[in-house]
């Protein structure tokens, strides 16, 4: 059951990205977000209302999973468009940065909330959905009090086909952003295997050690919010060359790892890799909203995001069918990717910003 519901949910992120380029570019994005948490609380009430504790349903829990996920698809997209016109050009990078550092300080907390009502025995999953749909009026209620200008989108009619063409054209017309959006490609790619060896290093190498992989993903939680927050404390606009320079740097580390990998050494990745990773998302974020035009933000945040989403499954099916197969040498084969791709990117950049110069 577990593995159905992931899949639609994995499905619902496809549909939000594709209908995220349409409705954030035809509606005012400070509605838009409004209504996602409106209908996420909406079906957390309905779920705890319908829900048997004591046998669940697998189609309400496929509902409940679909339509939070959709939501929040949606909304994600609505946020990054709507950031520019709340906060001035020269702070997005460090509006961002807190931000990314406030979500995964989110990611680390929920768990150790959930684990310690969990122990009381006297919160079950009714319980749960409730407090979720709090949180999702909660976060209505901070939308509500931003002070946005009302977003007046063009008089053409929405059309998800032709809406996704358009913004296709317009993202492959722009290098900068055309290679942005392969970066991101590559980078979950590779993620994916990354979080997907995880577990299987924990079992195989670090089995007289059983909190190996929970350590493993401690660090890989923090790792957010320590990146965020130093990015926060710079001043200096980071670079695309930056960003693609640091991934390049990763997947040395990572061949390397994959030759000589010790207990220190692998926790020590995840936490210089999470690191540059928070940084790189933040970053690549606040050069896209530099870049795009207000109107067409939705479109192009939804479209890159559609690629973003869609590596991850194809990550996890490739790296999983040689995990067992490879053992260590899955990092090998990891930063090798990681290598050749932002080499390649690397290169594109610097002949797409020299025929700019010229």
């Amino acid at each position: 059951m577990h593995s159905l519901i992931t899949g639609v949910g994995g499905t619902m992120f496809f549909l939000g990205d594709f209908l995220a380029a349409v409705i954030v570019d035809h509606h005012d994005r400070k509605r838009v977000m409004l209504v996602c948490n409106a209908i996420a609380a909406a079906i957390c009430v309905l779920g705890a209302w319908l829900i048997d504790p004591n046998a669940p349903q697998t189609w309400l829990l496929i509902l409940i999973t679909s339509v939070l996920d959709l939501m929040t698809t949606i909304n994600f997209p609505a946020a990054k468009a709507i950031t520019p016109d709340i906060i001035a050009a020269p702070a997005l990078q460090r509006f961002n940065a807190i931000a990314n550092a406030v979500f995964s300080m989110a990611s680390i907390l929920s768990p150790l909330i959930g684990g310690l009502l969990l122990s009381t025995g006297r919160l079950g999953f009714q319980g749960f959905l409730l407090i979720n749909a709090g949180s999702y009026v909660v976060a209505a209620l901070l939308v509500w009090t931003l002070n946005s200008p009302v977003f007046k989108p063009g008089e053409d009619a929405s059309d998800p086909i032709k809406d996704t063409i358009y913004g296709l054209k317009y993202v492959v017309g722009n290098h900068q952003l055309a290679l942005m959006m392969l970066a991101l490609g590559a980078f979950n790619f590779c993620a994916a295997g990354f979080l997907l060896a995880a577990p299987y290093m924990a079992d195989h190498l670090y089995a007289g050690r059983p909190s190996a992989y929970s350590t493993f993903l401690l660090i890989n939680a923090c790792r957010g919010l320590l990146g965020g927050a130093v990015l926060s404390l710079q001043r200096q606009r980071v670079s695309v060359m930056q960003v693609y320079t640091e991934q390049l740097v990763i997947g040395v580390l990572m061949v390397g790892l994959g030759f000589h990998l010790t207990h220190f050494l692998w926790l020590a990745l995840a936490l210089i890799n999470g690191f540059v990773n928070s940084q790189m998302f933040s970053s690549v974020a606040t050069l896209m909203q530099g870049m795009t035009p207000r109107e067409l933000l939705g479109r192009v945040f939804g479209l890159i995001f559609l690629v973003y989403d869609g590596v991850q499954p194809l990550g996890n099916f490739f790296f999983g069918q040689f995990i067992k197969t490879w053992g260590a040498h899955t990092y090998t084969v990891l930063g090798g990717v990681l290598v050749l791709s932002f080499a390649l990117l690397i290169w594109a950049t610097r002949r797409t910003q020299a025929k700019a110069a010229a």
